[in-house]
């Protein structure tokens, strides 16, 4: 079986395999740089924005972005989306 990785690289059970092995024995050196942290959401630099909400609109997106299984940032990133999108029409 073969497979791709994010990078676009093809494996084949072989090559796990021999990864594997080689990860064992600690002879695995890894296969190009490490990047720390989760990859970009966007081509460009983001900004903070902050703003103040009360507490009970706080508690209803908690719940929402939970129920649904989003981080709240994700929850207000697709509601200015949306916001947006409407705004154009």
């Amino acid at each position: 079986m073969e497979y791709i990785t994010a990078s676009g690289k093809t494996l084949t059970d072989e090559d796990i395999r021999k990864m594997d092995e080689e990860a064992e024995t600690g002879n695995w050196h890894g296969d190009g740089p490490v990047v720390m942290g989760r990859p970009k959401m966007y081509d460009e630099d983001l900004e903070t924005v902050s703003f103040r909400l009360p507490q009970s609109r706080i508690a209803a997106v908690e719940a929402v972005s939970k129920r649904i299984g989003e981080s709240k940032s994700e929850f207000f990133r697709r509601a200015i989306d949306q916001a947006l999108l409407a705004a154009a029409d």
